[in-house]
């Protein structure tokens, strides 16, 4: 299912992205089985962002122990409540490492006891597979500020697809320098349009609405797939998979170039 990169043979692969819900993502790349932001509480048990309903506004479809099954270490983008929770640092114990970006190493020490960390500079290592982190604005002006850093990821291994995880990011010069320098094959987009109320209207969302992640398609290289997420689960998230995809087909994007996948669901890279 993965586009061809003209620079380099890709082979058959057994990779594959399971979203679990909003932007919790369960990987199999590389060799390696992994999470990415791991929120797993339970419906309504964390804080409502604009006073609407509690949150996660969902339940999970899978148990905590299916989720965590087979899992060798997890990557936090950033520390937001709606990235990582109690319940997930609970279900990581001390014997799971967790990879984060510098700016947080601090803060999932004193509010997780989280001492099985390491942070990603610029790279690391895991095996045959290969991560990233790469930047972006969490924001414009008064919000980047209260959003502070946020991290993406880039997936590489031999003769595999290379894969992007752009993180909680607006569509900026930076993002699409990422996608030069990298040239991925399949590019997983943080959407939901998040908003605050008081800020909103004068600095935009938080996360890239609909009609960002069409600009984000149709500027970005042709071989280029795309995965949606981050919706449908905090009641900040004004763009919902419906929205969406009503955007995206009115734009003549098809359902092989954008995937929106639901809770529960597994992609084949």
């Amino acid at each position: 299912m993965s586009c061809t990169n003209s620079t380099k043979e890709i082979i058959e692969s057994t990779n594959k992205i399971q979203l679990i819900r909003n932007a919790t993502l369960k990987i199999e790349y590389g060799g390696k089985t992994f999470l990415i932001d791991p929120m797993l509480s339970e419906k309504g048990k964390l804080k409502s962002v604009i006073g609407t309903n509690k949150n996660p506004t969902v339940h999970l479809t899978m148990s905590v122990e299916e989720i965590m099954n087979d899992v060798d270490f997890v990557l936090a983008s950033h520390s937001h409540f709606d990235h990582f929770d109690k319940p997930a640092a609970a279900a990581m114990g001390d014997t799971l490492k967790l990879y984060v970006q510098p700016a947080d190493s601090v803060f999932f020490l004193n509010e997780f006891g989280m001492t099985n960390t390491e942070i990603i500079n610029d790279k690391i290592t895991v095996g045959e597979l290969t991560v990233y982190r790469t930047g972006g604005e969490h924001g414009k002006g008064t919000i980047k500020e209260m959003m502070g850093e946020v991290s993406g990821f880039v997936l590489q291994a031999e003769n595999q697809p290379t894969v992007y995880i752009v993180g909680d990011c607006l569509w900026t010069d930076e993002i699409k320098a990422n996608i030069e320098r990298y040239q991925p094959d399949w590019v997983i987009i943080n959407t939901g349009g998040a908003i605050i109320p008081a800020l909103s209207p004068t600095f935009g969302t938080l996360t890239m609405n609909e009609k960002d992640v069409v600009r984000m398609i149709e500027e970005s290289p042709a071989k280029c797939r795309f995965i949606a997420v981050h919706m449908d689960a905090i009641d900040h998230c004004q763009t919902t998979r419906s929205i969406l995809r009503n955007e995206a087909d009115k734009a003549g994007i098809s359902r092989e170039k954008l995937i929106i996948p639901a809770d529960g669901e597994t992609i084949k890279l």
